[in-house]
């Protein structure tokens, strides 16, 4: 027995030093922890050598509920999802078979065989292809399936994205992402069917950005379908909701609260599924919410100052050390979107601002920024990029319309856009930042100044002049409702402007890389142990929610910010003399103040992964107030009982305060 033993032991070393380092072995050596390596290509920069970093897999992460968040789990899973981007070109038949190469040896690195890929994936991107790849890995009483989309370097499938469609042949989902979901789901069986795979599967399904979207939609059709007790594949293979894992990175907003042949996206059927998002990156906040568009699951966030100021420092200093190991750009710096600052004019002279504005954006992206800065609109205090970017992408919505309008009037344009800008052969990698800062410099002059010429001009000088001129075309659709989001929000509009290429640095997949990296233990111990370091690890926020708060007739409204029985309670008293000091409300707060030309008013948002009691006792001291508050997403306030949560409207009015300076507190409880 002895014997026996100690040669399983030398087999199962002899074994994991042939694949890579082993960190920790179970009682029954079936929970190795094995780090190996992965590739992806940088697809930030136009870079030909591809990326190296650090994974660490192990069965365990399969061992558990896929209910409980495992941030092992979402590393390996993020490795998987980067790891199918394409490189660029030479773009030859070779280079097309070969694009889920790196895919390819991560699957090989963490013990996975029989790696397959469909057609989509083996050929130039086209509008509505889905590049798809799957692997497995046998272990003691099931298979372990993963499959992920390709989440990068997909180029003009990137024009599928602005497929919204009406939401009839979707069950009111994105269209595009929708029926790339289902061709997965197909894939999916038909792996199966060619592997052979029989008895209990377990299912791993990742993606990040356009690929998270995907895989999203996909967990959440394939959770519906097993709950209703239908068979996934038509081979003898079974598969439970229990053993479905989903993690998603980055992702848009596929799902729609408006679903009706499935569960609702917020429902507990979707607890397996994991999406970890920063909420200064703005992709995922698109589709708008505004259309009913979310995700399925659960939405864990990238700490940031607005929600957790307390833990900031600490995250971000184990973010940079990663960062620095991660950051295939070594020429960009990562937290520059952490230095957002509203910035702004004197908004009786829009005309004079917008043509010193015109002038600043001619600079580069960096300079324009810190010439935000230099203009901070100290009005509008704590607001960050996640707050101005939701503001504007919500005033931007009023403007274009409801879904059907986006549908009639902009959909084919912006999908003719992209097809355009997005090939392989134009090596542009990126460009969204480049791309909006056109947009809006032509909007302003066209809009504003009615300078149509000036604004064609504009672009072509940027685009060159043929593509220029297919872009100021295809764009002119967008130009007004972003000139008259520019008029109602000028300062959130301006300020975006500035920073939208540094705020879109927040999606490049090494960044967020680095992120996920530093909420799981296996690398910041390892750092720690090899550099002699003590950095922490920093979990991800369960809610980044805001609760909103607008406040007219400012010059009768006050705040204070009071601990009431070691509660936060903020006050809104009611006074007569001059106007409100809304830096009178400590940190964890962002307000606003307005005196726009026809309206005044100040805006509260406040954290809701932290409880508030907002005190209306001594708000009203004359009939012509009111207070409107609503709230995103799962966000509760207690009913008049003060005991019943109840779950607030996510785009209406909820709360509502008249002339009754007697009101009862609402207590806002998550």
């Amino acid at each position: 027995m002895k014997k026996t033993a100690i040669l399983l032991s030398l087999l199962v070393a002899l074994v994991c030093t042939s694949c890579g380092s082993v960190l920790s072995v179970g009682a029954d050596g079936s929970f190795e922890v094995k780090k190996s390596v992965f590739h992806y290509a940088p697809v930030a920069s136009e870079k030909t050598d591809s990326f190296v970093g650090d994974v660490y897999f192990s069965q365990g992460y399969f061992d558990h509920p896929s209910t409980e968040y495992d941030p092992h789990l979402a590393t390996a899973s993020l490795a998987m999802a980067i790891s199918s981007f394409t490189d660029f070109g030479p773009y030859d038949e070779a280079w097309y078979r070969n694009q889920s190469k790196y895919l390819k040896e991560y699957f090989e690195s963490i013990g996975f065989n029989s790696f397959a890929v469909n057609e989509d994936y083996q050929k130039s991107a086209e509008f509505d292809t889905i590049g798809l790849a799957a692997a497995k890995r046998e272990f003691a009483g099931y298979t372990l399936l993963a499959v992920t989309p390709r989440s990068g370097g997909y180029f003009r499938e990137w024009a599928n994205n602005m497929h919204l469609g009406d939401g009839s042949k979707s069950d009111s989902m994105h269209e595009g992402w929708y029926n790339a979901a289902n061709k997965m789901i197909s894939f999916l069986d038909g792996y199966v069917s060619s592997n052979n795979v029989q008895g209990r599967v377990k299912l791993w399904l990742t993606g990040f950005s356009r690929g998270g979207a995907t895989a999203n939609i996909a967990a959440g059709l394939i959770d519906n379908k097993l709950a209703r007790g239908e068979k996934l594949f038509s081979a003898d293979a079974s598969l439970t909701r229990d053993d479905v894992y989903a993690y998603t990175f980055e992702a848009p907003q596929g799902a729609s609260v408006n679903v009706s042949r499935v569960k609702k996206p917020k429902d507990a059927l979707y607890d397996n599924i994991f999406n970890i998002v920063n909420p200064l990156d703005i992709v995922p906040k698109v589709p708008m919410k505004e259309y009913g568009f979310t995700r399925f699951g659960h939405d864990k966030y990238v700490t940031n100052y607005f929600y957790d100021p307390a833990n900031f420092s600490k995250n971000r200093a184990t973010y940079n050390a990663f960062q620095d190991l991660f950051n295939a750009n070594k020429d960009i710096n990562p937290n520059r979107s952490d230095e957002f600052t509203m910035g702004g004019f004197d908004v009786t002279k829009l005309g004079t601002d917008i043509l010193t504005m015109l002038a600043e954006l001619a600079v580069t992206d960096w300079e324009f920024a810190t010439y935000v800065r230099k203009n901070e609109d100290d009005t509008k205090a704590n607001y960050d990029a996640n707050i101005a970017s939701s503001i504007f992408l919500e005033e931007l919505t009023s403007h274009i319309g409801d879904r059907n309008d986006y549908v009639h009037k902009l959909q084919a344009p912006l999908e003719n856009l992209m097809l355009l800008i997005q090939n392989e052969h134009s090596n542009l990698g990126f460009p969204m930042g480049k791309l909006v800062k056109t947009i809006f410099v032509s909007a302003l002059y066209d809009g504003a100044l009615g300078a149509t010429g000036k604004a064609k001009s504009s672009i072509k000088s940027t685009w060159g002049d043929e593509l220029g001129e297919d872009i100021f075309n295809l764009t002119a659709s967008l130009r007004g409702p972003i000139f008259d989001t520019y008029w109602e929000r000028p300062n959130e509009t301006f300020s975006l402007a500035g920073y939208i290429p540094m705020i879109m640095q927040n999606h490049y997949p090494d960044f967020v890389f680095a992120h996920v990296a530093s909420q799981d233990d296996y690398y910041v111990n390892d750092y720690n142990a090899s550099k002699g370091d003590s950095l922490l690890v920093v979990p991800f926020l369960d809610n980044a929610d805001y609760g909103r708060m607008k406040f007219f007739g400012y010059n009768d409204i006050g705040l204070r910010l009071d601990n009431r029985d070691g509660k936060r309670v903020i006050n809104i008293d009611g006074h007569y003399l001059g106007k409100s000091d809304i830096r009178s409300c400590e940190g964890g707060f962002a307000a606003g103040y307005y005196s726009y030309a026809t309206e005044e008013k100040m805006e509260l948002f406040m954290p809701a992964n932290k409880p508030y009691n907002i005190s209306m006792l001594s708000y009203s001291k004359k009939p012509s107030h009111r207070c409107e508050y609503w709230a995103y997403y799962e966000y509760f306030a207690l009913d008049d009982s003060g005991r019943t949560k109840v779950e607030l409207d996510h785009y209406k009015e909820t709360v509502c305060f008249g002339s009754d300076r007697h009101k009862r507190d609402v207590n806002i409880a998550l």
